[in-house]
């Protein structure tokens, strides 16, 4: 996780927004590797373990599901996502390739966007077609709390941020703090909260929507500016 990525993140319990401290146990290249994130006003802490923000290893999180276990990392997260991310092998650079175009990450620098569960599996390539992008990689949450994912030190370097166990409904985002965000359908996360964290003109991409997914775009605050039949792309009014 990037040092400075806790500006922007808010306490999911309390839903304060006065964002949450990181206290580094081991870092590399200003990415935290091992440590933990604390609100300053709730006091609950979100451990940081193998470069990934664990939510639901929180103290929140301990609570609703007191089995809870905090075993050392033993797997890449990333590969791990990859398993639902679709295509693999020399069709991933392409599909991140098409998916940062979407984004519009070349447009400007210093961007922060969100890759859901589906596509998380695209982050490093992502993250590396942008000028200091920050991707915000939502790993898809197996249930299993006894083996918190590990992610590349090469990957978090180049701006890989990963996140497990945030609940759809009450995100750890700031509000309007994302430049864009990429889902598959159907959307894991709730349009109400895709169009808070989202910052006037950031990009919504949904990918092989559903007739739902866009009766629910079609009434949202973002206006479409590109859709066909395996993706829609609308901006934030």
């Amino acid at each position: 996780m990037f040092l400075e990525l806790a500006e922007v993140l808010d306490c999911p319990d309390c839903g304060a927004a006065a964002g949450l401290v990181a206290f580094v146990d081991r870092a590399a290249s200003r990415r935290v590797v091992e440590g933990r994130l604390g609100c300053p006003l709730c006091e609950i802490e979100v451990p940081i373990r193998g470069g990934t923000m664990r939510f639901d290893l929180s103290d929140a999180a301990r609570r609703a599901t007191p089995d809870a276990g905090t075993a050392p990392p033993d797997a890449t997260a990333l590969d791990a996502a990859a398993a639902s991310a679709g295509p693999a092998g020399d069709a991933a650079p392409d599909a991140a390739l098409r998916l940062a175009a979407l984004l519009g990450v070349s447009d400007r620098a210093g961007m922060a966007v969100l890759l859901g569960p589906r596509l998380a599996a695209y982050a490093p390539h992502v993250a590396r077609l942008g000028d200091r992008l920050e991707v915000v990689a939502w790993l898809p949450d197996t249930g299993d709390r006894s083996s918190p994912a590990a992610v590349a030190i090469e990957d978090l370097v180049v701006g890989v941020d990963p996140l497990l166990g945030a609940a759809p409904d009450r995100w750890p985002i700031r509000s309007g703090a994302l430049h864009g965000i990429a889902l598959a359908a159907p959307m894991a996360l709730r349009l109400s909260e895709v169009t808070r964290c989202a910052r006037p003109g950031a990009r919504l991409v949904v990918e092989t929507p559903t007739p739902p997914d866009l009766d629910l775009l079609a009434a949202s605050e973002f206006a479409e500016v590109a859709s066909d039949r395996t993706v829609w792309v609308g901006e934030r009014h």
